[in-house]
């Protein structure tokens, strides 16, 4: 059985069509990505802001209760 120009010019024609169908698939695949990738960055930097907010609110509190403690200290005398 031999293959004549029209098959393999056919087959060669699907094989292009399998591969654009690809291409398409791995596009969406990757602006899928860019779009999960910007999600990903803007939820991280909130944490990295709420972190930073913990940590001062922390700081914050432990100064208030030195002074508070001074204070008690100081002038219950």
């Amino acid at each position: 059985m031999t293959t004549s120009h029209e098959d393999l010019h056919r087959d060669m024609g699907r094989m292009e069509g399998r591969l654009d169908a690809m291409e398409d698939s791995l596009d969406r695949m990757a602006t899928a990505l860019e779009r999960i990738d910007a999600r990903l960055a803007k939820i991280e930097a909130r944490e990295s802001a709420r972190r930073g907010a913990f940590a001062a609110l922390t700081a914050l509190a432990g100064g208030l209760s030195a002074f508070i403690a001074w204070a008690v200290s100081t002038f219950s005398r």
